[in-house]
């Protein structure tokens, strides 16, 4: 990935990646027309993958100008992930400007939009419920957990199964700082690969009798196509736990723990029941907090492009300002020639007549095209300024000039 933005070399004044478990975006703002410049985004990309360009084609999109604007900040929003309101992507969208800074391939316009879109994923998540509550089994398991026995930071959890839920569980109890983490299971190459990826300790499946009389919690989620934990193996070990509750979280289906486990003194069981009506909530809370967040998205980017047309606005006044000082200083100095003579104050004079000439001509210009700035006919007054006044800057066509070409799976 590093390799692929010093690519963008003289066809793009500034580049930036986005690249996540599901997506690799290419952000920039070319030299020449957006459509030129997402062609060869996808030409370089289909280099740096191996593909042919029609291979690669089919699964392309491409944004340019207010739609590039807008897209990053959903992403940066948590709307356009796969779990709604995911938190990573922020710090991913902040990660992706600071490998630019580093290739030295970002300037003003995208290190403005991308903080811009830093700062409107912040807004979202501290304005609504867009990232509140868990909404994977793992987590929320975790989240039960933690209410059923506070901070976990002294507690030991058990975790049975070795699978793709199992390991969710195990990061989200790492994430919550639980004291110890156990992992066990049937396989123990697994239960060992388990605990090694994650920083934990795993135990043999024969172990668990003892496990079950020295943790404060079990998380189950084994692929079984049966009960793997039944009252005759819990039973036992209650009177060595001399009355600490035994909180057993079955997040397996089908279950893992056997219903009349949970009829036993001293043990509390939730199963995938509860923690799906808990899930629910949580994702019906996220989903009624998208209107809210996406009229963040809609002022950021108002925002971002009025700065990108202030920015557009600026650099044309400043040109057509020095090319009109140009003229009038060539004019001034050859009529100062031609009235051979006059004396120094005179000179002044008649030079400061001509600088007000000049201001004057170009005020109600200047006042009128940076109060179109935010127009949509913004673009056709600037590319009507260049060809009238003979300006050596691009028609910018599409003002902000940014382009954003990716692919997602």
């Amino acid at each position: 990935l590093a390799a692929f933005l010093p690519w963008c070399g003289p066809d793009f004044r500034e580049s930036a990646l986005l690249s996540t478990c599901n997506r690799f975006e290419v952000y920039g703002v070319p030299v020449g027309a957006a459509r030129d410049a997402c062609a060869l985004m996808v030409g370089r990309l289909a280099d740096v993958g191996g593909l042919t360009r029609e291979e690669l084609e089919p699964h392309i999109y491409q944004k340019e100008d207010r739609e590039a604007v807008e897209h990053l900040l959903r992403v940066a929003c948590g709307l356009d992930s796969q779990l709604l309101g995911e938190t990573q992507i922020l710090g991913q969208v902040s990660q992706s400007l600071a490998a630019a800074r580093a290739s030295g391939t970002t300037g003003p316009q995208l290190t403005y939009l991308f903080s811009r879109a830093a700062h409107a994923g912040k807004r979202a998540r501290s304005e609504t419920e867009i990232s509140r509550g868990a909404t994977s089994i793992g987590h929320a398991a975790v989240t039960l957990l933690e209410k059923e026995l506070g901070d976990l930071s002294a507690r030991t959890v058990l975790v049975v199964g070795a699978g793709e839920i199992a390991e969710l569980a195990v990061r989200a109890l790492c994430e919550h700082a639980a004291s110890e983490v156990w992992c066990i299971n049937r396989s123990m190459p697994a239960a060992q690969a388990l605990a090694v990826r994650n920083g934990c300790r795993a135990r043999p499946w024969a172990e668990l009798p003892q496990a079950l009389a020295s943790v404060d919690a079990v998380i189950s989620a084994t692929g079984a196509p049966h009960a793997v934990i039944y009252a005759e193996d819990v039973e036992p070990v209650l009177e060595r736990r001399q009355g600490l509750p035994l909180v057993l979280m079955d997040i397996a289906v089908p279950r893992d723990v056997d219903l009349a486990v949970g009829a036993l003194p001293g043990v509390v069981l939730h199963d995938i029941d509860k923690l799906e009506a808990t899930l629910d909530r949580n994702l019906r809370r996220r989903w009624a907090s998208v209107p809210r967040v996406e009229d963040i998205i809609s002022t950021e980017t108002e925002v971002v492009m009025d700065w990108l047309h202030g920015r557009d606005a600026k650099q044309l006044v400043a040109e057509l300002r020095e090319r009109a000082r140009s003229v009038a200083d060539a004019e001034l100095g050859g009529a100062l020639r031609k009235l051979n003579g006059l004396d120094e104050d005179a000179q002044e004079i008649v030079a400061r007549m001509a600088n007000r000439i000049v201001g004057k001509l170009l005020h109600q210009p200047t006042k009128r095209l940076k109060s179109r700035a935010s127009s949509e006919d913004f673009a056709t007054y600037c590319d009507a300024v260049v060809d009238l006044f003979g300006l050596t800057g691009e028609p910018l066509h599409k003002p902000e000039g940014l382009t954003e070409a990716g692919g997602g799976g």
